[in-house]
Parts: structure tokens; C-alpha cells; sequence
């Protein structure tokens, strides 16, 4: 059987994703800049009993501190012009310098900037600003979604911001490193999922709890593919890894149950569903996923594709559809 990434990207067509949350993120893309950062404003502030991340560690801060610094030390004036330019993604010195962020240190920027708001250090949204009925509508959709799902929207609401810079000419700028996420529960080894005893779904769960992503990498083919939610395919170990550092940290996933079918040539079929915290939100907040993978008839894995569900119930839904 030859298999591809298109073809993989089908398997468990049925899974649902939840409409809300690309909905949602559309809506706040409608909006104008100044609406955008009166969103923020008002999701890490005013909100701050319904959207708010735990607060960063000092270690992720410390890779935004000095665009933090540098925003402190200017005028009010300035301040908001630096937000509108990051909300407007503009290339900017400051912009560029976002742009290498990774999303957690992007999340720990906004979260500080919030911070610095409330304490009249950074200003706030303009004064006299109105709040727009295109905000009201996507602060509304914001808050009718669970906890797991505001985390999604509020990640792409600061993802894209400031200036991509992965397009440009090869230069000696990196991507900001992420510290390594300090875990102070212990590491579930051994996992089990009910009906599941895949040694390559069951290996990658326990090498991500453990934040060993060579361990997790060398679970894929050469040409495997991981597909985030909401995002496209992931290809190769360099890829992959890469993405794994920057944005897998700390996670603790909790699968409960799957299903597996095994294909003619041996390959097989494997679906997951569970629950996911992440060290941002805390264990109170856990997302509702399903994982979708492709292993090969030599028990690698080709493709997994991480799904957001709607709800809680379809944790409970594994049927093929």
C-alpha cells in the first residue's frame, strides 16, 4: 500500500474539529488594530477570571525582557505605536525580534505587557476608545468557548504578530531558544490507553510527557510528519524537533482511549483521544484532543495529526467514519 501525506491527512476523516474556534480566530482577524489590541487588552485583563495563562516563568520572560525594557523606557505615545506596529506586523527592529519568538515567549511577552498596562508603566488601549461592536462580538464567541479552546484562539491572536522573518535570505539570526520547562510532578512512565498496546503510540506519549523529544523524533520515519491543530503537516526529524522545542514543553498529555486498524500491508491505523494541560494554564485547564497516526509495517511513525474536539463528549466518540 503506498501511503503519502495527503492520503495519511484522511485517515479518521470523521474526527471533528471544533467550528467555533476557527470561527472565532476569523473574527478577530476582521478586526481593525486598534480592535485587536483592545482585545488583548481586555482577554488578559478585564477577562482575567475566564482568559487569563498562568503567569511565565522567569526563564521565558528573560527572552523577552529586553524588547520589554526597551517599551518601558519610551513615552506613552510611542508605547501604543509599537503595539500597533506589532498588531500591523510591520518590519520593524522590534517586529523582527518578535518575529524570532517562540510561541510561548510570545504568550509571556503579551502576558508582561498586559501586567505593565495595569500598572500604568506601558499604556493602556487609547484613551477615550470606545469598545468597537466587532470586539464585543469576539470577546462574547471568546468566552462561550471552554478553557481549552480560548487557549487556541488566544495563541493565534499573538502567533502571526510582528514581522516574519522565515521568508527573508539565510542570516546569522535564530530562533530564541526556549528554556527547558522545569516539571514539578513526576513523570508518568508506562502509560496505558485502553485498547491501544501500539509500542510506538505508547513510546511517544511517555517520550513527550518526559519533554524527550530525540526520543520522540526517532519513533518517525525519515519522512514523517507531524500536524499541529489548525496547522499544515510538519515534515522531517530537523522540522519536527524544532517545532517540539518551541512549542511542546511542559505538556501533559492524558490519553484515555483509541482504536486501531490494522491495513493489508501491515501498517496500521491508530486513534487516540484524551486530554492535554499545558504548563500555561495549569492542571486546572485541559484541551480535548484526538491523535490521529499512521504507523508503518515497521512500527514507525509516518503521520500524526493532533485534532481539537468540540466538546468533551467526543472523547467518548472513536467510531470510523
Amino acid at each position: 500500500m503506498t501511503y503519502t501525506i495527503e492520503s495519511a491527512q484522511n485517515i479518521f476523516s470523521g474526527t471533528q474539529i471544533p467550528s467555533p474556534i476557527p470561527a472565532t480566530i476569523a473574527l478577530f482577524d476582521q478586526l481593525s488594530v486598534d480592535d485587536r489590541l483592545a482585545y488583548l487588552w481586555y482577554a488578559y485583563t478585564e477577562m482575567g477570571r475566564t482568559i487569563t495563562p498562568a503567569a511565565p516563568g522567569a526563564a521565558r520572560l528573560q527572552l523577552a525582557e529586553g524588547l520589554l525594557t526597551q517599551i518601558k523606557q519610551m513615552s506613552p505615545e510611542e508605547q501604543t505605536k509599537v503595539m500597533r506596529d506589532l498588531a500591523n506586523r510591520i518590519d520593524t527592529p522590534i517586529n523582527r525580534s518578535y518575529g524570532f519568538f517562540s510561541v510561548n515567549t510570545k504568550l509571556a511577552f503579551w502576558y508582561e505587557l498586559g501586567e505593565l498596562m495595569k500598572q500604568g508603566i506601558v499604556a493602556p488601549i487609547p484613551t477615550g476608545y470606545q469598545m468597537s461592536p466587532g470586539v464585543k462580538v469576539v470577546l462574547e464567541a471568546t468566552q462561550k468557548l471552554d478553557p481549552g479552546q480560548q487557549i487556541t484562539v488566544l495563541r493565534n491572536t499573538v502567533v502571526d504578530m510582528g514581522f516574519d522573518t522565515s521568508d527573508l535570505a539565510p542570516s546569522s539570526s535564530r530562533k530564541s531558544a526556549e528554556p527547558v520547562f522545569e516539571r514539578t510532578e513526576p513523570i508518568t512512565t508506562n502509560v496505558k490507553i485502553e485498547g491501544i498496546n501500539e509500542p510506538a503510540v505508547l513510546q511517544y506519549v511517555e517520550a513527550m510527557n518526559a519533554d524527550n523529544f530525540a526520543a520522540a523524533i526517532a519513533l518517525f520515519t525519515a519522512n514523517g510528519a507531524l500536524q499541529p491543530p489548525f496547522q499544515k503537516p510538519i515534515v522531517g526529524h530537523e522540522a519536527i524537533a524544532k517545532y517540539m522545542r518551541e512549542e511542546a514543553q511542559g505538556l501533559n498529555m492524558m490519553p484515555k482511549q483509541g482504536i486501531c486498524e490494522v491495513q493489508p500491508d501491515g501498517s496500521k491505523q491508530v486513534k487516540v483521544t484524551g486530554v492535554v494541560q499545558t504548563p500555561w494554564f495549569g492542571v486546572n485547564v485541559g484541551m480535548n484532543i484526538a491523535w490521529r497516526f499512521l504507523i508503518d509495517p515497521q512500527g514507525k511513525i509516518f503521520f500524526v495529526a493532533i485534532d481539537m474536539l468540540a466538546s468533551p463528549q467526543e472523547l467518548l466518540n472513536l467510531r470510523r467514519m
